[in-house]
């Protein structure tokens, strides 16, 4: 009864479209779980970004609060500790040198662009049907080691702009520090002006703060935000978040030109950093043009082809059973240019090296200039704050003769305000000299 009833729904076109209905039902559900997968992978995937995501949000919350509600550390630095914290813990520091010991891993490495890349090789055949069923017979793996030969010309230019990225970068750290530390120089001195000014205000505001406690309070209140900003920028500077740092300027070494700067000649005994500096701009310009011209000949193209040093589905065979397993090929082509295109490239490339060289004179007599005028006002930073110290020694020595006690001390006060502004000049040109001065840097 069954096999008549098949054979009459098989004899209908309502048969028929049963078995369309039902393949096509059975295609829709493996797209619908094929959909399925790929939606679960992605929102697993996704969703581990966002858990991510959640606790450093989370960290940086509760870091926050942890900062804005307790108590800053205090620590107190003499010169050398903070410079050594400096060259040590700055991040911009830290960064230049990962970048420098990159260049160098990339230069010294360079040879290992011949070496072979072995590459592991596995295949999976089954049927659907015995997917459940794995056998050693349905995987097979390769191993290749394929020689490599790279362009020559390439590895000469590679070689070549290694080594001029790594001079390069190894000076611009060596500025990069001098800066830092200069500036560092800087901060102490000015906290020692900022607690000398603070004690100038109390004094000539003793009869107001009696007087006026309000105003004596606003004064000390600017005083201490000035401080607290103050120590919150050397905190950054020496990687130091959430300890209020107090230099001790007394530790400081002097840095004074007044008796050098006349024997300083720049491009002999000073500013040799500045010179290579400068030296690398020409050369890579150079480098620019050199590789232009190697680029209309290419090099010719070598490559060979090896045996697999193992195969599952040969396991009985050697690496190399003759000659003839392994096959050296290579080719070599070279275009022609009819549009003027390359012509016009390296013409740009050799005008660049122009450039960079004359710009390079038209830099160096601005600085040379500029040397000049500092030299000059260097000498008249020198003669004037000699002027003031007189006049200064003066007016203590004469203070208070003849009733004129209160316009002495007025004028003694602002001789002394005087003084250190032309000292705070005298120190911003000694820090520049400071800067290119290779000798007392080594």
């Amino acid at each position: 009864m069954t096999a008549k009833i098949e054979s009459h729904l098989k004899q209908r076109p309502f048969g028929v479209r049963s078995e369309v209905f039902c393949w096509s039902l059975g295609s829709g559900l493996w797209r619908c779980i094929a959909a399925a997968i790929c939606g679960l992978q992605l929102s697993c995937s996704t969703s581990k970004l966002f858990e991510e995501l959640d606790v450093e949000q989370k960290k940086i919350a509760g870091e926050t609060s942890r900062i804005a509600g307790e108590r800053r550390g205090s620590k107190t630095l003499s010169w050398k500790a903070g410079q050594k914290r400096l060259l040590e813990e700055d991040l911009s520091l830290q960064q230049a040198e990962a970048r420098l010991a990159e260049i160098t891993r990339q230069r010294e490495n360079q040879w290992k662009e011949w070496l072979p890349r072995p590459t592991l090789y596995a295949s999976l055949q089954n049927s659907f049907k015995e997917l459940g069923n794995l056998s050693t017979d349905s995987i097979a793996g390769a191993f290749y080691a394929p020689l490599t030969i790279p362009n020559p010309w390439t590895q000469t230019a590679k070689a070549y702009q290694y080594a001029l990225q790594e001079v390069q970068a190894t000076d611009s750290l060596e500025l990069s520090k001098r800066r830092q530390v200069i500036n560092l120089y800087r901060m102490y001195a000015e906290w020692e002006r900022m607690l000398e000014s603070q004690m100038l205000v109390n004094s000539e505001n003793l009869e107001e703060r009696v007087q006026n406690s309000l105003r004596a309070r606003e004064t000390e209140a600017m005083a201490l935000e000035r401080r607290q900003t103050f120590q919150g920028q050397l905190s950054r500077l020496l990687n130091l978040p959430g300890v209020a740092v107090t230099p001790l300027p007394d530790t400081l070494p002097k840095v004074d030109y007044e008796k050098q700067l006349a024997g300083l000649v720049p491009g002999k005994n000073y500013g040799q950093l500045a010179t290579r500096l400068s030296s690398y701009e020409i050369e890579a310009a150079i480098l620019r043009r050199r590789g232009m011209r190697f680029g209309q000949w290419p090099a010719p193209s070598f490559n060979a082809s090896m045996p697999p040093i193992y195969n599952s589905r040969d396991e009985g065979s050697e690496f190399i059973n003759t000659d003839e397993d392994v096959s050296l090929f290579g080719s070599w082509s070279k275009s022609f240019d009819l549009t003027g295109r390359e012509a016009a490239d390296l013409k740009s490339a050799e005008d660049n090296v122009e450039y960079v060289r004359k710009s390079l004179r038209i830099s160096l007599d601005a600085e040379g200039l500029k040397w000049d005028r500092l030299k000059n006002r260097y000498r008249l930073l020198v003669e004037k704050r000699e002027i003031l110290r007189e006049r200064l020694a003066h007016a203590l020595r004469n203070g208070g003769s003849g009733g004129r006690a209160e316009s002495d001390l007025v004028d003694a006060r602002k001789l002394l305000g005087d003084l250190q502004n032309l000292e705070r000049a005298k120190q911003d040109l000694d820090m520049e000299v400071w800067l290119w001065d290779d000798k007392a840097w080594n």
